[in-house]
């Protein structure tokens, strides 16, 4: 029993801990409850909505002040009672534990409080309003009085410059009018909010034909005058242009101008209606656009001479061009007869004349049409400056031909000179062969100075052939030039080097009496040096020498020129 007695007990403990806890908190939340109602009995409403009664007691003052005057009286009289009851009831379900039933009704509480508290706001604030409004409407209407009445003035002073937006400026007038009297019928009604409606109304327009009245005669000189003098100033100038010859259909002027004109009387139509938003701007856009069509028929004027200063030089140019191309023709033909002219470069030349042709015709073909006004001299212009550009890669083209057959003659100039060059070179080597004395030159060595005369015998005999083929001289002439190049390497090595084993040898007959061996190599050695093998005898001469004289090499050469 003892082990169900505790738990029971413990159960009943936490029971009424847990429900102290929840009453003590819902009574906490009634008290904020009933606080928050009190505080809103005790505001000052009744004094609010009773500055009301100071206004003229009528019309819809009248009807708002009961209105406000019994929802307030309904929020005292029957809401906040019943919120109270409903207060006692919260607590009543806490001490009887349905604490889930009291959180309803303490929300559903709070959210009526809270309902209320918008209605009560909502109701200061109209009821300010509607004082404001009346203390509003007391102190500006003079000052709208006034202003419309200086509009007034204004307007009579220039009834004259208003043209046909005249009528629309009394129509406004009239209806301010209009507003003002339904303003102080409303105002003697007590119907100080809709007062206030047409005060703002009143003031709104007057404030819109005060800026108008300073825009709209402006607008209306440009629309009724200067924009239509412009045109027709324009049209009279494409009259006298196309007197004189000029073709101006295809600038599509006369079009553009009737789009002005149906845009400038839409224009019109709607400054009659005082409608002036956007039209500086339109006016603007129709001003740019004469100006753009007068830059044309200008630009077309500038063109006309443009055109005929230019056809006098391009027929001078064009001239010059032929005189080139024939020129050029025959400097090929010359070429040709001792040069080899490639089917590639033939083709290009023969292209050049076709051009030339080509260009020769449009320049007939544009000098007619200029000569009989047959298109635009804007147009025409167009075509001189694309023909002036094609007569320039011409000229380009036909220095380039010129200058590749200068590079032909140039190249034989050069492989001439390039090839006594290397027979002077071949001259010079044979002199210092003999000066130098020496036995011989190896095989090896003759073979490459035979294989350089041979080659240098056949480019000599390539450059006297007709037609020249420069690729394959310059071919030789390279070869040639590489093999007599290594061939003077050769033989001055050659020269150096059968001086050294003659003074080696020399050298080394001193050393002849010591030894047999020594006698025996340097013989051989000068055996070797009459068979022009000078490496073998230098290196048999110092192989018997070194025995006696490990330095012989060095030895030697301090006492060779340099």
């Amino acid at each position: 029993m003892i082990y169900f007695i505790y738990p029971a007990i413990a159960l009943i403990v936490i029971f009424i801990i847990v429900s102290a806890i929840m009453r003590k908190r819902i009574y906490k939340e009634v008290d904020r409850l009933e606080e928050w109602k009190h505080g809103i009995l005790n505001r000052d409403i009744p004094d609010e909505i009773g500055k009301v009664k100071k206004l003229q007691m009528s019309g819809q003052t009248e009807e708002k002040f009961e209105t406000w005057r019994n929802e307030w009286d309904e929020i005292v009289g029957t809401i906040l009672p019943d919120i109270g009851e409903r207060l006692f009831d919260i607590e009543d379900l806490a001490a009887k534990n349905r604490f889930k039933k009291a959180q309803q009704i303490v929300a559903t509480t709070d959210q009526r409080l809270v309902g209320i508290e918008e209605q009560i706001k909502q109701l200061l604030e109209d009821v300010q309003s509607l004082v404001l409004s009346e203390e509003q409407n007391r102190t500006e209407i003079d000052e709208v009085r006034t202003a419309y009445k200086e509009l007034y003035t204004i307007i009579t002073k220039k009834r004259g410059s208003l043209g046909p937006g005249l009528a629309s400026f009394d129509e406004n007038m009239d209806k301010i009018n209009e507003l003002l009297d339904s303003f102080d019928q409303s105002t003697s009604d007590g119907s100080y909010l809709l007062a206030r409606n047409y005060l703002l109304e009143a003031t709104t327009l007057l404030k819109e034909l005060e800026e108008l009245i300073e825009r709209y005669p402006k607008l209306l000189m440009q629309v009724e005058t200067k924009i239509p003098a412009e045109v027709k100033d324009l049209q009279n100038g494409m009259e006298e242009m196309e007197q004189a010859g000029y073709q101006l259909e295809a600038f599509s002027i006369q079009s553009r101008l009737e789009l002005i004109e149906k845009e400038l009387e839409k224009t019109k139509e709607d400054l009659v209606l005082l409608k002036c938003d956007g039209v500086e701007d339109k006016l603007t856009e129709m001003t740019n656009q004469i100006e753009q069509l007068y830059e044309t028929l200008e630009f077309e004027v500038e063109s006309k001479q443009y055109v005929f200063a230019k056809l006098d030089h391009l027929t001078s140019q064009v001239e010059g061009s032929k005189v080139k191309v024939d020129t050029l023709s025959e400097e090929t033909l010359d070429v040709r007869k001792s040069y080899f002219v490639s089917d590639q470069q033939l083709g290009e030349q023969k292209q050049i004349k076709e051009s030339a042709q080509d260009l020769t015709n449009q320049l007939y073909f544009l000098c007619d049409l200029a000569d009989n006004q047959k298109q635009t001299f804007t147009s025409i212009r167009e075509m001189v400056d694309e023909w002036q550009d094609k007569m320039t890669e011409l000229d380009t083209r036909i220095e380039k031909e010129n200058a590749t057959l200068f590079a032909l003659r140039e190249d034989e100039r050069k492989a001439k000179e390039t090839l006594h060059s290397l027979q002077d070179t071949m001259v010079e080597m044979n002199r210092v062969l003999k000066k130098s004395n020496i036995p011989g030159l190896p095989n090896r060595a003759l073979d490459q100075l035979e294989n350089a005369e041979e080659i240098i015998v056949d480019a000599s005999n390539q450059l006297q052939e007709v037609p020249l083929e420069l690729g394959r001289i310059n071919i030789l002439i390279e070869e040639a030039t590489s093999i007599v190049e290594k061939n003077s390497e050769l033989i001055h090595e050659m020269i150096e080097l059968a001086e050294l084993v003659e003074l080696v040898i020399q050298y080394g007959n001193r050393y002849r009496s010591r030894s047999e061996s020594v006698e025996a190599g340097l013989i051989e050695a000068e055996l070797l040096f009459r068979q022009y093998e000078y490496k073998e005898a230098l290196e048999c001469a110092v192989r018997v020498i070194e025995k006696y004289e490990p330095d012989v090499l060095n030895v030697v050469k301090e006492y060779m020129p340099v």
